[in-house]
């Protein structure tokens, strides 16, 4: 029976230890990791100095290591503010020849049930170029600037309604 006393206190040791050990050396790992997360990676961030200790006097001055780290990191940034302007100033050109290039060419205001060629240039000389300038139009003013005779039907609503979705479609 002491001897059945031993072994299961033993054992219970042994399992300390090596629960021990493995919480240990997961907490390290995890703590490597977490740092290394949070960018305390200078080592492979500042270019290799080998500068990866931050106590006191145990392998530099820890400011002076941060302003540097820092002082990359802003680089960094004002490098990359620039090329954002830069890519912005792209987009407005980009943007204006799109507008340039919309003026230039119309949608088809045909497509629109209702609307055949001699409707749509009418329109057109009434400033009416896209789906969205004629889905914000009022149907009077779409009856005034066709100017149709009042026995004609003209449907302008169902017109504004299929310009609104063909607009909404792009």
């Amino acid at each position: 029976m002491a001897q059945i006393v031993i072994v299961a206190l033993v054992a219970l040791l042994v399992g300390f230890l090596i629960g021990w050990l493995a919480e240990w050396a997961l907490d390290l790992l995890r703590w490597r990791a977490r740092a290394r997360w949070a960018g305390f990676d200078l080592e492979g961030r500042i270019g290799g100095e080998g500068v990866v200790q931050f106590g006191v006097g145990e392998g530099g001055d820890s400011t002076q290591i941060m302003t540097g780290y820092l002082e990359k990191r802003d680089a960094e940034i004002h490098e990359l503010q620039a090329r954002v302007e830069a890519k912005e100033a792209q987009l407005d050109v980009l943007q204006a020849r799109f507008d340039e290039y919309v003026q230039t060419h119309p949608d088809e205001l045909a497509d629109i049930k209702g609307i055949g060629r001699i409707y749509q240039w009418k329109l057109r000389d009434g400033g009416i170029n896209s789906y969205a300038q004629l889905a914000q139009m009022t149907p009077e003013r779409i009856r005034e600037i066709l100017d149709v005779p009042a026995w004609r039907k003209v449907e302008p609503e169902s017109w504004i309604e299929q310009a609104e979705a063909l607009a909404r479609q792009g």
